[in-house]
C-alpha cells in the first residue's frame, strides 16, 4: 500500500515534455527582458489613450518629472482640467475639408510644396522656432514671420498651407508627437485669428522624428524646436 501510494505521488508531479518546454520558453523571454533593462532598452514607445494602459504608472510619473531638466515634453497627466478648457476656448474652426480624402478638391501632403524653392514664398514661410518644453509663439521674428504668412494668405485665398509640429530629438516619442502638434495648432490659431480663412490651414505633427540638424547640442536643439510650412496653391 505504502508502495502504491508513493508511486501514485510521483505519477502526479510528473509533466509532459510540452509543458516543460513551456515554461523554458517563458523563463528564457523574462530572462531577456531583464537583460534589455539593463542594457537600457525598456521597449518601443507607444501612445496611450487610456489611463489602464499605463504600466507602474506612478513610476512613470515620476521618471518624466526627474527628467524635466533633460527631455522635451509635455506631461499630459499634469494638465489640469482648467487648462484644458482654456486650450478648447481658443481652439480655431477646424477646416471643412481634409486633404486628399475621397471627394475633396485639395490634394494629399504629397502635393504640398516646400515655400523655400519658390523666389515668392521662400522669404515669406520662414520656420517658427520654440522655446524648450514650450508651445507659446514668442519674439520680434516669429511676431514678423506670422504677420508676413498671415498677409500672404490673406492676398491669395487659393493657397493653402500644412503647418508641421516639430521637437528636437530628446525625450519620449507619445510626449513628442503631443507637444508638436500644440505647436502647429499654436501657429494655426495665430493665423486664423489674424484673418486667414481655417479652410485654408491645416496642421501636422512629426514629434522628434525629422531634425533640421541631426546632432545634439544647444544650437541644434533649438532650431529643430519648429513650426514648420508647407504649401500648395490652387
Amino acid at each position: 500500500m505504502y508502495v502504491m501510494a508513493i508511486f501514485g505521488g510521483f505519477s502526479s508531479c510528473q509533466r509532459s515534455g510540452c509543458d516543460v518546454w513551456e515554461d523554458t520558453k517563458s523563463s528564457g523571454r523574462h530572462f531577456n527582458r531583464g537583460l534589455q533593462s539593463l542594457n537600457g532598452k525598456c521597449g518601443d514607445s507607444r501612445a496611450v489613450c487610456d489611463p489602464s494602459q499605463f504600466e507602474c504608472q506612478d513610476e512613470d510619473i515620476r521618471w518624466a518629472r526627474a527628467q524635466a531638466k533633460n527631455y522635451e515634453f509635455t506631461p499630459l497627466s499634469d494638465m489640469s482640467r482648467g487648462e484644458e478648457l482654456a486650450m478648447a476656448e481658443f481652439m480655431a474652426q477646424q477646416p471643412s475639408q481634409t486633404p486628399g480624402d475621397p471627394g475633396s478638391n485639395i490634394p494629399g501632403i504629397e502635393s504640398f510644396r516646400d515655400p523655400s524653392q519658390s523666389y515668392e514664398t521662400a522669404g515669406i514661410f520662414k520656420n517658427v522656432e520654440f522655446d524648450f518644453d514650450n508651445y507659446q509663439i514668442r519674439g520680434d521674428q516669429n511676431s514678423r514671420t506670422i504677420a508676413a504668412i498671415s498677409n500672404y494668405m490673406r492676398n491669395h485665398p487659393n493657397t493653402y498651407l500644412f503647418i508641421e509640429g516639430h521637437c528636437d530629438q530628446r525625450g519620449p516619442e507619445a510626449y513628442n508627437l503631443s507637444l508638436g502638434a500644440k505647436r502647429a495648432n499654436a501657429v494655426r490659431n495665430e493665423l486664423v485669428q489674424m484673418g486667414v480663412n481655417p479652410d485654408n490651414l491645416f496642421t501636422i505633427s512629426y514629434g522628434k522624428e525629422r531634425p533640421l540638424i541631426n546632432e545634439n547640442n544647444e544650437y541644434a536643439w533649438s532650431r529643430n524646436r519648429r513650426s514648420e510650412f508647407k504649401v500648395y496653391q490652387n
